[in-house]
This record gives structure tokens, sequence and C-alpha cells, in this order.
């Protein structure tokens, strides 16, 4: 029996890459199943299967160093542009996670990285290549946290401020501000995002000063050979608890920073997401950023005022 030729044997290889990406790239389960239609159609979609991975048991880690063992030496730097790694380990398996992984765009880490042995966590962080974007979520900031977790070529920094015991807040400003402070010297950052929960002890408003400094330019008071980071373009809070506590944190610090105007403006409230590490998934899976809200915020604020001063 003589069979047709296929639709696609005249296609150049061009076009054909990109109807498969595109199919690939809208449906996972689709993506999947064309790997199994031929061996050069999986050539074509596996890059668009590993541009997202997302590690949160250490089964899949480990599953997923396998994987690599059976690709050309440097697929990993080449197709994986967003990894978040939520599982707590083998330590030395993340490590090598990170390692095949070194031009990852978007970073999320949801495993602890202070307190361990090299080579791991913050070394191992700060020698990837080129991340924008970085999450330090959960686990992460378990020990607490500092500029020595963020990459230096990362622009968009999330932090989970959780509960480290070091925390106390003397005349009500944030003692970890020495951290957030620390994030002047940085040589990239143009958005920060810190998921806090408020308590009576730590409230809401006691972010405001360190961030002020952080969205307000140099005063030149810092030493000539140590340069400064322009102000931020947004500093988001993305506050914790429950509802009710939620909307009144939120309400405090957006009319908190109303109240001071100018770069005070750049501050914005928001209630957090149920799951940080979701939203993460779900923005570089092509969903709407973790930062589109708060920026049109920011957007009207600074319109409103342009439009005062007219």
């Amino acid at each position: 029996m003589d069979f047709a030729p296929s639709v696609f044997a005249k296609l150049p290889n061009e076009v054909l890459h990109e109807v498969f990406g595109h199919a690939a790239a809208q449906d996972m389960h689709a993506a999947i199943a064309l790997t199994l239609v031929a061996s050069w159609v999986r050539h074509l979609v596996e890059p668009v299967l590993y541009n997202t991975v997302v590690l949160s048991s250490a089964r899949s880690v480990h599953s997923f160093l396998d994987a690599l063992s059976h690709k050309p030496e440097n697929f990993g730097n080449e197709n994986v542009k967003h990894l978040g790694i939520f599982a707590q380990g083998p330590t030395d398996a993340i490590d090598k996670v990170l390692d095949a992984c070194r031009a990852v765009d978007s970073l999320a880490c949801g495993f602890p990285l202070l307190g361990h042995p090299n080579p791991y966590g913050t070394h191992t962080v700060q020698t990837l290549e080129c991340p924008k974007e970085q999450h330090l979520l959960g686990m992460a900031t378990r020990d607490g946290w500092d500029i020595g977790m963020v990459g230096p070529t990362v622009t968009h920094l999330r932090v989970y401020l959780g509960t480290p015991k070091r925390l106390t807040v003397p005349q009500g400003e944030l003692i970890d501000a020495a951290s957030l402070d620390s994030l002047s010297y940085h040589p990239s950052l143009t958005h920060l995002a810190l998921v806090y929960k408020p308590t009576k002890t730590r409230p809401i408003t006691s972010l405001v000063p360190a961030l002020k400094r952080l969205v307000s330019p140099s005063d030149g008071s810092a030493s000539p050979d140590v340069p400064q980071r322009p102000k931020l373009a947004l500093a988001l809070v993305q506050v914790l608890g429950t509802q009710a506590a939620q909307a009144s944190a939120v309400d405090a610090l957006n009319q908190a920073v109303l109240a001071e105007g100018g770069d005070a403006l750049r501050i914005v409230a928001e209630r957090a997401p149920s799951s940080a590490a979701c939203q993460w998934e779900d923005s570089v899976r092509g969903g709407k950023s973790v930062w589109d809200k708060a920026e049109e915020v920011v957007h009207h604020r600074l319109a409103a005022v342009q439009r005062t001063a007219c």
C-alpha cells in the first residue's frame, strides 16, 4: 500500500521548528506527546520541555540529573531558562543541578542557602552566569539572608523575610534593615519584593524607612570608591496573614507611602499569593508577572502627581 507523503515533508526546517515549538509551548501534554512522534520532532520539542524546570523533591532532582546525563554536555545551559528548586536536598545533587544550568534567566530558591558547606548555596548561586530574576522563598531564608545570596546580574529580587530570631524592632524600625540597606550596593537591582508577615512588634510600617532609602537616589554620602545603585523602580511588599490582617496591613502601608509622597510612591503593598512558588512558576510559563500589578499602581500614582503638578 502506498502512503501519501507527509504534508510536513516539503516545509523548511525553520517553519517546522516554529510549528512544533509553538504547539509544545501551548500545552505541556502536547509537547510530551510530540516527543513520541519521531526522533527529529523530539529534537525540536525537547528545548521547550526543558525551558522551565521545577524540582520539588529529592526524587525529581535525581531524575533531572539522570535525564541530563543522556543529553549533550551543554544541554542544561542552552535550554533551561527558568529553574525552581524547592527540594531540601540532597546538597550535592542540588549543587550539580545549579552547575548544569548556569545560564538561567530566572532562579527560584526554596532550599536552605546558609549554613551549608561549600560547594553549595550562596557560592554556587553567586557564580551563575546571568540570572535577571531571583526568588529566595521559604527555606532559602530560614537562617536569615544577606546580599551575598543575590547574584550580581539580578535586576528583580523577591525575598521571603520569614521570622528569623534575630529580628527585633527598636524604635519601630526593622533591625534587618542592614540587609536591605546592603542592596544599595547591588549593581543591577531595579525591582525588590518582600514577602512579609507583620505582627504587633513588627508592624508593616516598620519597613518604610529601609524601603524609602532604596527607592530614593543616593545622597552621595557613601564612599566615592563604592558605586551606588540607582534608586529602585519598585519596592513591593507582599503581605502574609489572615484575609482581614492582610487587608488591614496592605491599606496601612499604602496609606503611609501616599502620605510620604515623592519617591515613597514607588513602595506598594499587596496581598501575598497563596503560594509564592506557584506564582513564580505561573509567571515564567507565560502568566501574569509577579511585578505587573504593582507596576501599574506606581504608574497611576506618578501620573496622578504629574497631573496635579500641571
